[in-house]
């Protein structure tokens, strides 16, 4: 029997909350990205192989609150000390790590605050037997943050379920080697490297078994998944893989960069449909002036291209983008160009962010830093004009087919949510079979839009994940 399984209850848990066989109770919490909700999964996963855990609420008494945190802007730092300090107050008797991203690049920040028990970044958080008993059983802070090695190998657990989603996420990719100038996450996560494809495939195998009619490839640098390869390696070349070994298997794309918008890949999404009609593009402007001092390695009329082309693949393809307002210097005329590219094409949704000054970028310190108040005037511009833009999307659908997987319920009794394979979110009406549940993959005829809302209906499930999610 291992030291923690020898831990008695601690004064935030009372004996008789423990379950008959568990030993230790253990919280999660993720802030960010689905690279973290993967690695969450992953230190959950290596941590109930090597202890006896119950994994609780957030909100539940816990002997240990494992905080997956983020650091792409200020807020996220903030959020992240907030749930710490509070989770603690409420269960002092408690352990609270903070993991991650912001552990990583900022640790003795995190150290500085007393609710906080363990810091332990990325290079250390799957390390769960070296870092987890140190936190259980020191009195002090416990501090597990290296370096990265110059190349460092992709490590990942392999995991085969995620906690009360109906679509799954895959980490091929992490770290990044390019510096754009208002980026701390290639700091926090190091140099790019790659999964290798039999990892993945054996991986999305797992997730297929465990009944996920859908998986999302994502990575911090997806586009640049392979280039670390001996040969290289170019991600059409692992989607080829994925799609042709795997039977049934549906795939989504996270973010990538115009520039690698490529025609083989555009080929690809239009002939086969189980490679989802979507794509989150990784834009942040449509000038040429901000994209310079961004160093993002494309300009504006490769944007204006790789969307146009994207648009005309399949009909209704989904097409959102990241967009940084105010970033140093911005002018007038350089934000009327963002504005004028989001008018003109087809986006379906935008991800409008405030430029946040991060300390240790090249941006934290440029000249001609962008008043609050007019970066805040133009996020509400690109925000009202993203609005309209979705509805006109939404307005296209009506009467269209769509596959779709079933999500939560919606807060309106009678109704579930559903996502569609190109990215939009429809209600669609409970059934009393009990058929649809979370996690079914189903078709649905969308049949109206109406006060910001799309309804569909579903004309048939397909048995196979509906088997495997009732049973989940």
């Amino acid at each position: 029997m291992s030291d923690l399984q020898k831990l008695g209850p601690l004064e935030a848990v009372k004996p008789s909350e423990l379950p008959s066989g568990k030993t230790l109770r253990v919280a999660f919490w993720t802030l960010g990205c689905r690279l973290n909700q993967y690695d969450t999964e992953g230190i959950k996963t290596t941590m109930s192989g090597l202890y006896d855990i119950d994994v609780v609420g957030w909100n539940d008494p816990a002997h240990l609150y494992v905080l997956n945190s983020c650091t792409v802007t200020a807020k996220a730092d903030q959020e992240c000390r907030r749930l710490a300090r509070q989770v603690k107050r409420r269960h002092p008797a408690s352990k609270v790590v903070v993991a991650g991203c912001y552990a990583q690049t900022q640790p003795e920040a995190l150290a500085a605050v007393p609710e906080i028990d363990g810091v332990v970044g990325n290079t250390d958080k799957e390390d769960v037997a070296t870092w987890m008993p140190a936190v259980m059983d020191e009195k002090t802070l416990t501090m597990r943050v290296e370096d990265f090695q110059e190349n460092p190998e992709f490590d990942s657990a392999l995991i085969d379920s995620f906690s009360g989603r109906s679509r799954a996420f895959v980490k091929i990719q992490d770290g990044c080697n390019l510096r754009c100038t208002y980026c701390l996450i290639w700091r926090a996560r190091g140099p790019g490297r790659s999964r290798p494809v039999d990892d993945v495939l054996a991986q999305l195998r797992l997730l297929v078994k465990g009944g996920y009619p859908e998986t999302i490839l994502a990575g911090i640098h997806l586009g640049g998944y392979g280039r670390d390869f001996t040969p290289k390696v170019q991600l059409p070349d692992l989607l080829d893989r994925c799609l042709e070994e795997i039977p049934g298997l549906r795939l989504r794309l996270s973010s990538i960069h115009p520039n690698e918008v490529t025609p083989r890949l555009l080929d690809m999404f239009a002939a086969n449909h189980r490679l989802r009609p979507h794509l989150h593009i990784s834009l942040q402007s449509g000038s040429d002036g901000v994209l310079k001092r961004m160093k993002r390695p494309y300009r504006s009329d490769r944007a204006w291209q790789a969307m146009r082309q994207v648009a005309a693949t399949v009909p209704h393809f989904g097409i959102g983008a990241d967009i940084i307002v105010g970033f140093p210097g911005e002018t007038d005329a350089e934000f009327e160009d963002t504005r004028r590219m989001v008018a003109e094409l087809p986006f379906s949704y935008l991800h409008v962010f405030r430029f946040s000054r991060r300390p240790g970028t090249a941006a934290a310190d440029m000249p001609d830093q962008v008043h609050p108040e007019t970066i805040s005037r133009r996020s509400e511009i690109l925000r009202d004009l993203a609005a309209v833009k979705n509805a006109e999307f939404s307005k296209s659908l009506v009467g269209t087919t769509r596959e779709a997987v079933i999500e939560a319920e919606s807060g309106t009794p009678g109704w579930r949510l559903a996502t569609t394979d190109n990215y939009v979110t429809v209600m669609v009406p409970e059934d009393s079979a009990g058929e649809i549940v979370a996690g079914s993959l189903v078709n649905v005829r969308i049949d109206d839009f109406s006060d910001g809302k799309l309804t569909a209906s579903v004309l048939d499930v397909f048995p196979a994940f509906a088997s495997a999610r009732k049973g989940a």
